[in-house]
């Protein structure tokens, strides 16, 4: 682990000001050089995989650029220590404009959706960018049930289950049309947005957090946007969005990316639903369970969507109910988990 005191002293600054945690391993901090602000990413430990992670940030934002999307331009990096800094594009991410109503709603996710549309429509991807299908986000749509359902029943739920689960995801998969495929970004959501302003009036979406961006289904990331885990988007606006987003497409390309987009999202629920008690489980960061009720009510409502039938029946065949838990108590969920055998 390196001492913060000693790498500001390296770097060149008196005070390194650490910034909220998220729920990866690295660590942010702000700060002041040369007359211009940055961002430090810092990583526990400088192993291959966290070293790998911190250049791919660095190809990504490079090629972020190239396709006309804002991010953060790279100052100077550290290899064997494994951090870097990169330029500071301030404090107000999309989430923090649309809490203290400093620019509205519907500004917001228009610039947002436009940027996914940006990155859609993009002709070349960046090299070596992992697939969806391959990757923890796509298999960790398992996390309700190694979770959720876990809570639920209060004891481990089989591999035959866990099994039955996944070929019913298969089963709904192989009767849709081929999805479209591109960039997705894999967390977009408003904090991962900073609204970056310009002489000029000019508005532009900064993007973060994208080491974890995946070769997959373009309809991920909007679904991620407009079916936040953290906040409630009027119906109207997910409308209106997607309609934008769509815009231009054959009636058949709507109609897959729509069907596509339903699945994908009740999938990501499926895995953050799981998620958040998992965090609250194994490493005590209850302030996720909050978000609870907001997930089990996006399935419940994606549900009644005819092409997730087979879902629909699986649930109630296991007696899957998303109604029956409302207030989580953390202490609980870890005491239940202490005594299931995994």
């Amino acid at each position: 682990m390196v001492d913060k005191d000693s790498l500001a002293r390296e770097i060149g600054v008196d005070v390194l000001k650490p910034l909220p945690r998220d729920v990866s391993p690295r660590e942010y901090f702000r700060g002041r050089k040369d007359d211009r602000d940055f961002i430090l990413m810092l990583y526990p430990d400088a192993s291959a995989p966290h070293r790998e992670e911190m250049l791919c940030f660095i190809r990504l934002g490079a090629w972020l650029d190239q396709q006309g999307v804002k991010a953060p331009t790279l100052y100077e990096k550290d290899e064997q220590q494994c951090y870097a800094l990169f330029e500071d594009l301030g404090a107000q991410s999309f989430g923090a404009c649309l809490r203290d109503c400093s620019v509205g709603r519907a500004e917001l996710y228009i610039l947002a959706t436009d940027v996914l549309k940006t990155l859609g429509q993009s002709g070349n991807l960046p090299d070596g960018l992992p697939l969806y299908k391959d990757s923890r986000t796509h298999e960790n749509r398992r996390q309700i049930v190694d979770y959720y359902m876990t809570l639920l029943r209060k004891e481990h739920t089989s591999e035959q289950t866990l099994q039955s689960y996944l070929s019913m995801w298969d089963e709904i998969e192989s009767a849709l049309p081929l999805c479209p495929q591109g960039f997705v970004h894999g967390d977009f959501h408003l904090e991962n947005m900073i609204y970056v302003t310009y002489e000029g009036g000019l508005k532009r979406c900064g993007l973060i957090d994208y080491q974890d961006a995946l070769h997959g289904s373009l309809p991920y990331d909007l679904v991620n946007l407009l079916e936040d885990a953290r906040i409630d988007v009027p119906q109207d606006l997910r409308v209106a969005m997607i309609d934008r987003y769509c815009a231009g497409m054959s009636a058949q390309e709507k109609f897959t990316f729509l069907d596509w987009y339903r699945v994908l999202g009740t999938q990501f629920h499926c895995r953050v639903l799981g998620l958040f008690i998992k965090l609250s489980a194994e490493q005590g960061r209850d302030s996720y369970l909050v978000h609870i009720n907001r997930l089990q009510n996006y399935i419940k409502d994606a549900l009644e969507n005819p092409i997730l039938s087979p879902l629909k029946l699986w649930f109630e065949k296991e007696g899957v109910d998303f109604s029956s838990i409302k207030d989580l108590d953390g202490d609980i969920i870890r005491k239940i988990f202490r005594n299931t055998s995994f």
